[in-house]
């Protein structure tokens, strides 16, 4: 088996040129064409594996490759020359896949049609090979480009590979992307979303380094599908989970500070938070309007009001319909200051997706999840070698403490002081889910914490949406300079100290029933 470190990027393919005017070195231009196999129920992807036939000048190769084999970007490959166009059922035997496939029918999934060019880099003692691929991947009748640098570090220092993609990062864009061709290949053939696919658990017996590594790149992996989903398509949800992926990563690294705590992984939390901050006003402006303002809307489209004349026959009432229009108009102003708000928010998103400093932030967390100093520092070996499940659970015992402790009294607390116990109570979750599959023995109990934690999450969370809703409408009306949107802005936020105390009743079930949840580890 070989063992292979490469960083993929997605290009516009104008860039080619630019790209390779950065990439000296031996070239080779090359047609790829593929066929990926799978069984009828998908059995090696579920398990993680690709397998492909591929045809070039030197002939049929086999190649099965496994999603992982131990690094961030480091994958499992079994390469071998076949002569027929169908999969070699010996070859594979003699492979990790051959369980997965237990005998059953292999069928074509989908194919490639790529030409390549290849360059051979030297640099910094690191042997480099850069492949450009444009093409497609066709499926049945439906087809998608294909448009893709891909550099692999054949020997020498991880950190050249990572320096050079810098160098050709600072000429053209490069969108840092850990969804595979086999991966899109599937989702085309399935007409499945194009991301990544689910997080595999962590196996209990990994250390806190490889724990760390599997975890971040799982983080990177959200962070990189949800930005170019955001860039393609933007919209509330994928805004929603950009932001969520960007926070998650963050947490993560608060989590593992013990190992994360060097002056590169400061930057990348920092430019994490940046990241966020981008999103946070089209995030909020999302929620106002679909929690608020547009159920407003819903609710003035009702009957006009009606009297009763002396003859007992229904007419209407001046006074009231003249109120009700003027409602209408004022909510219809500020639902014209919401949506050029909300405008300039998805600007101001797009904007930082499409930067070259989130690029930069993508490229410097990979490298620093692959080759930074916490990998090789002697210092922190101990620290590195630790059973995760031991790291995890003192992680864990340390958050749960923290929420126990500050949420006794939430009734006495500041909005403040509740919005840093939800962000408590967001980083214990995202904990949870990350380092939950480490305790396999406790799978309900697992389960009904994480419920309580989420529960209690979602309630501070609704307090904090309340909080900042006035000041939110207060902002948005005063940026049209109208009265009536003003009014409108101040109708829909009224009535705030009710609502807040019956929220507050729920925050306070929610924390009972999350101190009363037993540890799952």
């Amino acid at each position: 088996m070989d063992h292979e470190i490469e960083l993929k990027f997605l290009i516009a393919p104008e860039a080619s040129n630019a790209i390779l005017a950065r990439l000296e070195g031996r070239e080779a231009v090359r047609q790829l064409d593929a066929t990926y196999f799978d069984t009828i129920d998908h059995a090696l992807r579920k398990a993680g594996f690709g397998l492909r036939i591929r045809d070039g000048e030197n002939g049929r190769k086999q190649t099965l490759k496994s999603a992982s084999s131990g690094g961030v970007f480091a994958r499992g490959e079994w390469e071998n020359a076949v002569a027929g166009p169908e999969p070699d059922r010996d070859l594979l035997a003699q492979t990790p896949a051959a369980k997965a496939v237990n005998g059953d029918t292999l069928v074509a999934v989908f194919t490639t049609n790529v030409k390549r060019v290849t360059r051979l880099i030297e640099r910094d003692g690191a042997v480099i090979e850069a492949a450009l691929d444009q093409g497609e991947l066709l499926a049945d009748d439906r087809r998608v480009a294909v448009s893709e640098l891909e550099l692999e570090l054949k020997t020498g220092p991880a950190q050249a590979l990572f320096d050079l993609a810098r160098d050709v990062a600072a000429h053209a864009p490069l969108r840092l992307s850990l969804v595979s061709k086999a991966e899109r290949g599937y989702a085309l053939a399935l007409n499945e979303a194009d991301g990544p696919r689910p997080d595999t658990p962590l196996d209990p017996g990994s250390t806190t380094g490889e724990a760390l590594q599997a975890l971040g790149r799982a983080a990177l992996c959200r962070l990189c599908a949800a930005a170019e989903s955001l860039r393609t398509r933007p919209g509330p949800e994928r805004v929603h989970k950009l932001r969520v992926a960007a926070r998650r990563f963050r947490a993560l690294l608060s989590t593992f500070k013990a190992l994360a705590d060097d002056p590169a992984a400061r930057h990348v939390k920092a430019e994490l938070k940046w990241l966020a901050d981008e999103l946070g006003a089209a995030r909020n402006l999302d929620v106002f309007i679909a929690d608020v303002w547009r159920p407003a809307a819903e609710n003035q489209s009702a009957p006009d009001q009606v009297g009763l004349d002396p003859a007992g026959q229904d007419q209407p009432d001046p006074v009231q319909n003249e109120a009700a229009e003027n409602q209408t108009r004022a909510l219809a102003a500020f639902g014209k200051a919401l949506l050029t708000a909300q405008t300039q928010a998805y600007a101001k998103a797009d904007e930082a997706v499409d930067s070259a400093r989130f690029r930069t932030l993508a490229i410097d967390a990979a490298a620093w999840l692959e080759a930074g100093a916490w990998t090789t520092d002697k210092r922190l070996q101990k620290r590195r070698d630790k059973p995760a499940a031991g790291f995890a659970a003192k992680a864990l015992d340390k958050r749960r403490r923290r929420i126990r402790e500050d949420g006794r009294d939430l009734a006495a607390l500041s909005p403040e002081d509740r919005h840093h116990l939800r962000i408590r109570g967001k980083k214990l979750r995202y904990a949870v889910d990350d380092l939950g599959g480490l305790f396999p023995d406790h799978p309900k109990r697992l389960a009904r914490f994480a419920e309580a934690a989420k529960t209690l999450q979602d309630a501070l969370g609704r307090l904090n949406d309340l909080a900042a809703r006035e000041a939110l409408a207060h902002e948005v009306a005063l940026s049209c300079e109208n009265p009536e949107a003003a009014f409108a802005a101040g109708r829909l936020t009224a009535g705030r100290a009710e609502r807040e105390a019956e929220l507050l009743v729920e925050a306070q079930g929610a924390y009972v029933t999350f101190i009363e949840a037993k540890r799952f580890w």
